[in-house]
């Protein structure tokens, strides 16, 4: 029975992955067909963790948040580009690795750990990003998404984790 539970999780897995993929793959060109900045509300980062709430692989996430954005670079329309991808990626990686430390470390409310570890993961994207400004690797200015949105996207995120997420036992 162990068995068939874990391939019935793998696949599980594959299947949430594929469609996240396709989800991603789809946003620049819903966004370049609607002129609808659906950038500004985190896509990437709602998906990877929409991911990991419904499959709870955290493996499966760190790969995922490597990935996400550098497959969204390879396809057309090509956005982000390449430099800011890697950025993206990073940032992406530190959030779900931030999340998954505290939660083994820390009893609190999941709610809380979403907040605290996109917090950590903005403050190395901004780091990398004001870097690759410096390194002229990448253009424009240090922060173009409104502070205001990006807290209201993180408030959803919180708020998602907080009724959704259960520990493992509990």
């Amino acid at each position: 029975m162990t068995n068939t539970l874990t391939i019935s999780n793998k696949w599980q897995t594959v299947l949430i992955d594929i469609t996240v993929l396709v989800l991603v793959y789809f946003i620049p060109a819903f966004v370049h067909a609607t002129a609808f900045p659906l950038y500004y509300f985190e896509p990437m980062r709602l998906l990877l963790f929409g991911a990991y709430l419904l499959s709870r692989d955290h493996k499966n996430a760190y790969l995922l948040a490597l990935t996400l954005p550098l497959v969204s670079t390879i396809f057309p329309p090509h956005h982000p580009p390449f430099y800011k991808a890697v950025i993206m990626s990073v940032e992406l990686f530190v959030n779900i690795a931030c999340f998954h430390w505290l939660s083994g470390k820390l009893s609190w409310q999941a709610g809380i750990l979403i907040f605290i570890s996109t917090v950590a993961s903005k403050i190395v994207y901004y780091g990398l990003k004001f870097l690759f400004i410096n390194l002229t690797l990448i253009d424009g200015t240090l922060i173009t998404t409104g502070l205001w949105l990006q807290l209201g996207t993180l408030a959803v995120l919180s708020v998602l984790f907080a009724l959704f997420f259960k520990r493992p036992g509990k």
